[in-house]
């Protein structure tokens, strides 16, 4: 048996009484369809990311101390999660929801326990909290569920919450809903 280069490839085939000749097999439409595609992916719009620091800018006030609410968010944005820093009068509360569909751990400010999640839909980042608690002590066990959409503005300057709480097994609103809007640090 011996060795016999064939064609300008390069290729090595074995020849004894016959000649196999290799070829590489590469389908040019296939290698256009990948070329556009990629071309595509790197001229769409990104997606927005919302990391970084904010302060509230409309002032809320608190009924219990008479004093403005002083709020800061602290975001952290990855391709499968968003983490949500919330100070509120110097006390922190951070939240991670995976923005892949699954559910995650949510915990309000005073510890309840509930599920998140989160989606990207063009510009705007939707996250959901619901948590079932027990208001009060002799009362019915309540499920709330938050649900907020996030806009930054073009600058990316401005970012505005809009958010709306209900209680799923309810046939009425339990709270009106509002918009926050926060200013990029």
């Amino acid at each position: 048996m011996r060795e016999r280069t064939v064609g300008d490839r390069g290729f090595i085939a074995a020849a004894g009484k016959h000649v196999i000749h290799v070829a590489a097999m590469v389908r040019p439409d296939a290698f256009v369809l990948v070329f556009l595609l990629s071309l595509a992916m790197a001229n769409a719009p990104g997606t927005t990311d919302f990391s970084g620091s904010y302060t509230l800018t409309t002032a809320k006030y608190d009924s219990k101390s008479g004093k403005d609410v002083i709020e800061t968010l602290t975001v952290v944005q990855t391709a499968n999660a968003i983490e949500v820093t919330r100070v509120l009068n110097g006390k922190s509360n951070t939240n991670r929801f995976p923005l892949d569909g699954a559910e995650g751990g949510y915990f309000t400010e005073d510890q309840t326990k509930g599920t998140c999640k989160g989606r990207m839909k063009g510009n705007h980042l939707f996250l959901e909290a619901s948590v079932t608690t027990r208001p009060l002590k002799d009362g019915p066990i309540v499920t709330l569920r938050t649900r907020e959409r996030w806009e930054l503005s073009p600058d990316l300057k401005t970012l505005k919450i809009h958010t709306e709480m209900d209680n799923p097994d309810l046939p009425i609103k339990l709270f009106d809903p509002s918009t926050d809007v926060y200013t990029r640090k």
